[in-house]
């Protein structure tokens, strides 16, 4: 018993002193060990990986030095137009690459170059994919469409969707596009009418643009009549708001946790929760449609002709290769990015022709002058591309201020990109707002707006022009996109005169795409009709 209490006594004492002396003498070196385990692989990939090991540090960067933290991510916030991208680029007319630095000096690589440009959207277009973190984020609201497919299941959606894109299915949609246009004017018409001031009135052109491409992606994607011009209100109409509602700080903090997060997307702050509604909302309305479609074709059995929204033709056309759920992400994407890029490619247009009143009387003159027969006696896709002038307008419009600046690639193997290795993972930012408008592919008037550069000397090549992209993985529905912008514009053009309120200033934000801040209201004011049977 003596022992045993002497023993204990021992290991007490023992344990005493170790912990009084060996415990801190360990800790002064566990703690820096730990703290290194914890922090080393953060400090080592963005304070020292970028600048010291990547295969990338060689490349030519910009002069402006990069924040510690925020890289050059400060720069680009300040100049949401892509300019201070394009200044860089400027700096280094015979590179073909250029490296920048995001948040904690993430590596960003710009191809600045036609041959570089060529290698990452046509060369190997497949190895370079939309970022995963940012395809499951849309894909939430999405689904799988085109938009964010890869490999051989993009290559088999857009098989099966170019029928329904083709040229000619596109052109016999003109109507359609000429008819809701005509609606909107119209409508605009009436709240002139009602407005306190003689044949003008302020209207947020923004806004109401928005309602006029939603009800012409309806008529033509699923030949149904939306009415959101009559009722923006509307519980369809609010929902598409919701999805794109990036404005406020709040919004746009929820919107890049989304994105960074894994799972934020699924808690339920308000943001979240609105996004749910909303995407429930709008695939239960396509679902709906779309059966109802595959219920009509079933009881004709249709094999040719019939109608010809896309609806209709990927039906028709797909030998029953598409499910409902893959025809809903499909409709989906188009419904949800088809309708705001070109809202948003129309009020940038407007934008411009306030500014250049010559430009936009010019217009004008064209489209009354070549249809003396008024506004009803354009109706076909041959009429609208006999306009000339319009066409120059539109496509100016689109080169120098893309509704969306750039996209996103990553490798998803190690590559090269002329002659230069780019690691698995490396970030590609794919800029429309640096190529359209760089000096050497469009002179020495690039950043001005000159809709007739388009009769005369043009870029020699077409990655000069990338506001739908290029290649296989270029934007599907750009034919669409094109027909339904000009039949707007000479629809609305012909009609109003627009302006700017006076002292007004305008500024914009890109977020999902290029937008006025708070909207554009504009000084409209309402045109005599003319043709010879008005």
């Amino acid at each position: 018993m003596v022992n045993s209490n002497i023993l204990s006594l021992c290991v007490s004492a023992g344990l005493l002193a170790f912990s009084k002396w060996v415990y801190p003498i360990a800790g002064v070196f566990l703690y820096p060990l730990i703290m290194l385990v914890l922090l080393g692989k953060p400090l080592y990939d963005y304070q020292i990986y970028a600048f010291y090991t990547s295969p990338l540090r060689k490349l030519p960067h910009p002069k402006a030095k990069p924040h510690w933290l925020y890289g050059h991510f400060s720069y680009n916030i300040q100049r949401p137009d892509g300019t201070q991208v394009l200044e860089w680029a400027e700096e280094l007319p015979n590179d073909d690459l250029m490296v920048t630095y995001g948040v904690l000096n993430n590596e960003r690589l710009f191809p600045i170059s036609v041959k570089a440009m060529n290698e990452v959207l046509q060369t190997h277009s497949y190895t370079f994919v939309k970022p995963p973190i940012i395809a499951r984020s849309f894909k939430s609201i999405l689904g799988n469409g085109i938009l964010f497919s890869e490999g051989n299941l993009h290559k088999q959606q857009r098989r099966l969707l170019m029928p329904a894109f083709s040229f000619a299915n596109v052109n016999s949609l003109v109507p359609v596009f000429l008819n809701e246009s005509r609606r909107y004017v119209s409508v605009v018409r009436k709240t002139i009418a009602a407005s306190d001031t003689p044949n003008t009135a302020i209207i947020d052109v923004s806004q109401s643009l928005s309602s006029l491409t939603l009800d012409i992606i309806y008529r033509a994607g699923l030949g149904l009549n939306f009415n959101s011009l009559e009722d923006p209100e509307n519980e369809l109409a609010l929902a598409y708001k919701n999805v794109f509602a990036q404005t406020g700080a709040v919004n746009k903090i929820m919107f890049v946790l989304q994105i960074v997060i894994p799972g934020f997307k699924f808690l339920p702050f308000k943001r979240n929760v609105k996004i749910w509604k909303a995407r429930t909302i709008i695939r239960k309305f396509a679902i709906d449609a779309i059966e109802k479609k595959l219920a009509t074709y079933k009881a004709s059995q249709e094999e040719k002709g019939g109608s010809n929204d896309i609806i209709s033709v990927m039906i028709r056309e797909s030998k029953g290769e598409w499910t409902v759920e893959d025809m809903v992400d499909q409709l989906t994407t188009f419904l949800i990015a088809g309708h705001e890029t070109t809202a948003a490619a129309t009020t940038l247009a407007l934008h411009f022709l306030c500014q250049h009143q010559d430009i936009q009387d010019r217009l004008r003159a064209e489209i009354r002058t070549q249809f003396p027969g008024g506004l009803d006696a354009i109706r076909t896709y041959e009429e609208v591309e006999s306009l000339k002038y319009l066409n120059n307008v539109a496509r100016e419009v689109l080169r120098l201020t893309p509704p969306v600046m750039g996209t996103m690639r990553m490798a998803s193997e190690t590559t090269q990109i002329c002659g230069h290795v780019v690691p698995k993972g490396t970030t590609i930012i794919i800029s429309p707002a640096i190529m359209n408008r760089l000096h050497s592919l469009w002179g020495e008037d690039a950043l001005e707006f000159n809709p007739d550069r388009w009769d005369g000397r043009q870029a020699t090549s077409n990655l000069a022009f990338l506001s739908f992209l290029q290649g296989p993985r270029s934007c599907i529905g750009r034919r669409f996109a094109e027909l339904e912008f000009r039949s707007i514009l000479l629809a609305i053009v012909s009609s109003f005169k627009f302006s700017l309120q006076e002292g007004q200033q305008v500024q914009f934000r890109s977020s999902i795409t290029y937008r006025p801040v708070g909207g554009l209201p504009l000084i409209v004011e309402a045109l005599p009709d003319w043709g010879t049977d008005n």
